[in-house]
């Protein structure tokens, strides 16, 4: 069982309420919570956690906006790019079903690389995916990444086949959100 860690404290809410991509965390947050479960709300820390502004992978020009873990594996988190304290880039990394993306789309993973460029497609190692997670990340400074990231069919189709084989493998490591972000 894994240790638990308190899910973020209120002051960094607060924080991460006041940063201009607060809308779209919230927004990816939830859409990838309902194509994962039928009711996200009820399986908050049994089912699925999130952190808000975790120290993963921290440094003085990178830091996430948050981790959404389902089961114990880490499936979708936003960080910020800074130089000189200004933020000059975004990077969404999103895992899902790699079997289920390629029924959906018609393609292999060589194909999905081709077919959108400027997005990253790498077949997770994560053991409780059972090679069947795809790690799709890209940057916001990439212009028209978010276009060809958002025709992807990232819904229940391909996201919840990989949340079904996660939530039966364990919990993961954070307590219950002190905000109701599965409702948001």
């Amino acid at each position: 069982m894994p240790d638990i860690h308190p899910a973020a404290t209120d002051a960094n809410f607060e924080l991460l309420q006041t940063d201009p991509f607060f809308d779209v965390v919230v927004d990816l947050i939830a859409g990838y919570l309902a194509s994962a479960f039928d009711d996200p709300a009820s399986g908050e820390v049994d089912e699925w956690t999130l952190s808000c502004l975790p120290t993963t992978n921290k440094t003085a020009e990178r830091e996430r906006l948050f981790t959404l873990n389902v089961g114990p594996m880490e499936v979708l988190y936003v960080e910020r790019y800074t130089e000189n304290g200004e933020t000059v880039d975004f990077r969404t990394v999103l895992y899902t079903s790699l079997s289920a993306l390629q029924r959906s789309t018609g393609y292999s993973l060589d194909g999905l690389a081709l077919a959108k460029p400027l997005l990253r497609f790498k077949k997770t190692d994560n053991a409780a995916a059972d090679g069947d997670g795809v790690l799709i990340d890209w940057f916001l400074s990439d212009e028209g990444a978010d276009e060809q990231f958002f025709e992807l069919p990232l819904d229940e189709t391909t996201i919840r086949p990989l949340a079904q084989a996660l939530v039966g493998k364990g919990r993961g490591p954070y307590a219950q959100y002190p905000q109701s972000f599965a409702q948001c």
